[in-house]
Formats: structure tokens, sequence, C-alpha cells
């Protein structure tokens, strides 16, 4: 039972676990909130490649999105993500 306490910090560090991932959440910040399609050419990456990278962000509760029409928008969820790495941190230090 205690592996599913730590569930949602595996998440969070899993998908933060790679380089172009990171870039994303990097882009996001500088960005505030951006068109999935803009993340996408931005990085020069397939649609499937990055609709990837933003579902386990947006899982991993890093990011959140909101939909205007048929486009989706994509922006840092960080209350979220400060809270449980608040959360994260209290546990282990």
């Amino acid at each position: 039972m205690a592996e599913r306490e730590y569930d949602h910090y595996i998440r969070m560090f899993r998908a933060l676990a790679n380089h172009e991932r990171i870039q994303i959440v990097l882009l996001l910040k500088k960005n505030q909130e951006m068109f999935a399609q803009d993340i996408q050419r931005h990085f020069y990456l397939e649609q499937s490649t990055t609709s990837h990278h933003l579902n386990l962000l947006k899982k991993a509760g890093i990011t959140k999105s909101r939909k205007e029409g048929r486009k989706i928008f994509y922006s840092l969820h960080l209350e979220n993500f400060l809270s449980i790495w608040k959360e994260f941190e209290s546990k282990i230090f």
C-alpha cells in the first residue's frame, strides 16, 4: 500500500526525467500559455510525440490544458506542482 502513496511523486519525477519535456516546461514558463501545435513546431517534433509529452506532463500535474474551440492550450500548473513538491519535501527532508 505504501507504494501507491508515492505514485504522484513517481509520475512527477518520471515526467521531468526527459530532455524534451524539461524544454517544454521551460518554454511554457517563458510563454505562460501555448497552443499545442506551436509547441510542436518549436521543437520540430511529430504531433504524436508532442501529444505524448504533453499528456505525461499533464498526468503528472505539471501542466494543465484548456480547450478553445478545436484548439488546446497548455500552461504550467504551478500551484499543483509546488504543492506536490512541498509535500514530497516534507516527507523526505
